[in-house]
């Protein structure tokens, strides 16, 4: 039987055309490229020389690889061209070279370290062999995007995530009406608990901060080292699932609440967190409205500007949100970030997100997120929207005293 040729070939195509490209070369050695894997399959082939693959926007794609092991590759829809020593490979690049930019897993000033991959020097040997490189961060956003079935199943681990946290909640307060005392880890068994029941799977437990543990932006909590609910304790609870299908997509939620009485300092943060996330929601309505494009850098400086002018800007230490992947809840596609990277990338229709502004203090810690889904005509908020703080009233051990 014939080897069939990949079907994401004439996507990368049309996706070239659309950008304006030229073509993508894909490099590798030895594994340093998992994209060269994950669309070509490199680790099978078990190559120990570098390989080139160049899919051109028009024309047929060709892999250049080493003549120790060209006799042995088998790449159908591929012509598989050999090189012998550098020199061979250059003039054999130099012949295959298109004229007009070249995408590559390289990222400018690795302004995006999740894309950037290719070593500097063989950049440099490209383009003085005349090559124009240029990012291939938006291409792959293409293979990113989620299809109708993807997205449908995002929803649906939102769902269950929103009902798990809601048991976290619910254990909460039945625990402490009843006098018992609350542990993170108590927290943390009941979402997995919860999970499992519902046939979910995830990479990481939740995270579940009481107190000043929440100003740690990824708190493990520790069975055993674990803090115990305090009177007027804030709390944070980050819970993240998805259904267990390849390629399902995670859900990801980070939700407030108190123990007793909130001290004033955090209500206010929390009211200045859950506006800027809310500010991102809003202008990515706005920019829809009106038809532009939106780089994910600018929603990150919206959210950012934001909580700068409330007087948080040393206390928000972490972009404002992620894409969602599937291998692991932070996904490869466009992040709202202008403050731990630089991402330029635009966002596109089926892309899923998260958006999770946060304040982060010695004495509490606060993060308030959302998911949403990216489409033509805006976004499609999938979980709840936080905007009061859960508030548990304390139980008959602490109430007095």
């Amino acid at each position: 039987m014939a080897e069939s040729v990949p079907d994401w070939l004439d996507a990368a195509r049309e996706e070239l055309k659309r950008q304006g490209l030229a073509g993508w070369l894909i490099h590798d050695f030895r594994g340093s490229n998992p994209f060269a894997d994950r669309f070509l399959g490199t680790a099978a082939m078990h190559l120990s020389r570098p390989i080139f693959v160049l899919v051109p926007a028009a024309g047929a794609p060709v892999a250049l690889v080493s003549v120790l092991e060209a006799g042995s590759l088998r790449m159908p829809g591929f012509e598989v061209r050999a090189y012998a020593g550098r020199r061979s490979a250059d003039e054999a690049l130099t012949r295959l070279l298109p004229d007009g930019p070249l995408a590559m897993e390289y990222a400018p000033n690795a302004d995006l370290p999740y894309v950037s991959v290719v070593d500097a020097g063989t950049v440099e040997r490209l383009r003085g062999l005349g090559a124009e490189i240029v990012s291939s961060a938006e291409l792959l956003q293409a293979f990113a995007a989620w299809d109708e079935e993807r997205i449908f199943q995002h929803r649906q681990a939102a769902r269950s995530v929103m009902e798990v946290l809601d048991e976290a909640w619910n254990l909460i307060r039945e625990e402490t009406a009843a006098g018992r005392d609350v542990r993170e880890t108590d927290v943390q068994d009941r979402i997995a608990e919860g999970f499992e029941q519902r046939g979910l799977t995830y990479d990481h437990r939740a995270i579940v901060g009481f107190g000043p543990h929440g100003g740690d932006p990824h708190y493990a909590p520790r069975r055993g080292e674990d803090r115990v609910l305090q009177p007027n304790d804030p709390i944070l609870i980050d819970l993240f699932a998805r259904l267990p299908q390849e390629g399902a997509p995670y859900a990801d939620v980070t939700w407030m609440g108190v123990y007793g009485t909130p001290d004033p300092d955090f209500v206010r943060a929390f009211e200045r967190v859950a506006a800027a996330r809310q500010s991102a929601v809003d202008f990515l309505r706005e920019a829809a409205a009106a038809g532009r494009p939106v780089e994910g850098r600018e929603v990150d400086r919206v959210v950012r500007d934001l909580l700068a002018e409330a007087g948080y800007e040393e206390a928000f230490v972490h972009r404002t949100g992620h894409s969602l992947g599937s291998r692991h809840t932070h996904g490869e596609a466009v992040h709202f970030d202008d403050f731990e990277t630089r991402d330029v990338r635009r966002l596109r229709p089926g892309i899923g997100m998260t958006v999770e502004p946060g304040v982060y203090l010695p004495e509490f810690g606060v993060r308030s997120e959302l998911n949403l889904v990216v489409h033509a005509d805006g976004p499609e908020v999938t979980t709840g929207e936080q905007s009061e703080l859960v508030r548990i009233p304390l139980g008959p051990h602490h109430a007095h005293g």
